[in-house]
Parts: C-alpha cells; sequence; structure tokens
C-alpha cells in the first residue's frame, strides 16, 4: 500500500483539509481519502502538488508499486520542466508589457511638457496618471488572468500553481520581481513628475 505525505505536508503549513482542498480545486473527501491511504489518479495528486508547492514525488513516503514509482518520478520531472518554462515565460511578458508601458508613458510625458503650460498643465498630468493606472490595471489582469489560463493550456502539470507565496522568502529578484512589477509605474511616474516640477520652475 502506498503511503502518503500530504496530512504532514499539509499540516507543516498549517492548513485544514477543506484549505488545501479549496486550493487544489477538489473536494475535502478526496483529500480525506488521500490521507487515508487510498489511491487516486496522477491528475489529482498533480492538483495537490501544485497547492503545496512541491513535486508529484514528495506527497509520497513510500511506492509499493514499482511501475507506478516510475509514472510517479517521470510525472514530477516533467512537471519541475514545465515550471521552469512558466515562470521564464512569466518573468519574460511582464518585461515586455512593463517595457511597452514605458514607452507610452513616457513618449506621453514628453508631449505633456511641450505642449502644456500653467493651469492646463496640471489636467494634463492628471490625464497621464488615470492613463497609466488604467494601463496597469490592464496589464495586471492580462498577467493574472489571460496569461495564467494560457499557460494552464500549455503546461497542464502546473496548472492553479501560484509560483510563490506572498509569506514566503524570496529565491531572487525575479520571483519578488513576478509578483510586485507593478511598483515601478509609481515610482516612475513620481520621478517623471519631480523632474517636469523642477524644469518649469
Amino acid at each position: 500500500m502506498n503511503k502518503y505525505r500530504v496530512a504532514e505536508l499539509r499540516k507543516k503549513r498549517g492548513w485544514t483539509q477543506e484549505v488545501l482542498a479549496e486550493k487544489a480545486n477538489i473536494t475535502v473527501r478526496t483529500i480525506q481519502r488521500i490521507e487515508n491511504g487510498t489511491d487516486v489518479s496522477l491528475d489529482t495528486l498533480a492538483s495537490i502538488s501544485n497547492a503545496l508547492l512541491v513535486p508529484v514525488s514528495e506527497l509520497f513516503e513510500r511506492i509499493e508499486e514499482e511501475a507506478k514509482e516510475v509514472k510517479i518520478m517521470d510525472m514530477s520531472k516533467e512537471q519541475l520542466i514545465q515550471l521552469k518554462y512558466r515562470q521564464t515565460i512569466t518573468v519574460s511578458i511582464t518585461l515586455l508589457v512593463i517595457a511597452a508601458i514605458l514607452l507610452v508613458m513616457s513618449i506621453l510625458g514628453v508631449e505633456i511638457n511641450g505642449l502644456a503650460s500653467g493651469y492646463n498643465i496640471t489636467l494634463s498630468w492628471l490625464a497621464w496618471v488615470s492613463l497609466l493606472l488604467l494601463l496597469i490595471g490592464l496589464a495586471n489582469y492580462y498577467l493574472g488572468v489571460k496569461l495564467n489560463e494560457t499557460l494552464d493550456q500549455k503546461y497542464p502539470l502546473t496548472k492553479g500553481i501560484k509560483l510563490k507565496e506572498k509569506k514566503e522568502r524570496f529565491e531572487n529578484f525575479w520571483q519578488f520581481f513576478s509578483i510586485y512589477w507593478w511598483m515601478i509605474f509609481p515610482i516612475f511616474g513620481f520621478i517623471t513628475w519631480f523632474i517636469s516640477f523642477f524644469n518649469n520652475l
């Protein structure tokens, strides 16, 4: 009989069975069956491993069937490969989106400085900030919803996975950047306004 570590991993995170079931998009009954040692499908195991942020192989303490062990190890390797691809694509597209927004807002900022003066410059910069917030909102929707849907289809073994839990330490700058990418725009906006303000004194 295969022996699972699901209960151990779940309790390490301080999660109830209900919390894990919700994060893995499966029923509480399924979690109970696994923790009681009942075998489930590989797709279900993949969903649980993604929720717990571990490879499928780490859900097991012992695998009795050699054939199943081979399948689990192969699945874990493929899962890690897909996760690496997913992280690379996410960071790359995030950088492209940021570059595009910065380019648009920089051009608009130059036009504002060149055309506006006096009272009109205040309204112009308000329009600039409004457009910036609109673009950030659209980018956040695309990166958080549409891109994830596309990557879920392309890399099914990583479906539903969170690339980094907010309360965990970040291993490198790119993991931090993939979550807090939007912070660059308020900073950029303030610097642009600051420079423009002193240029018009």
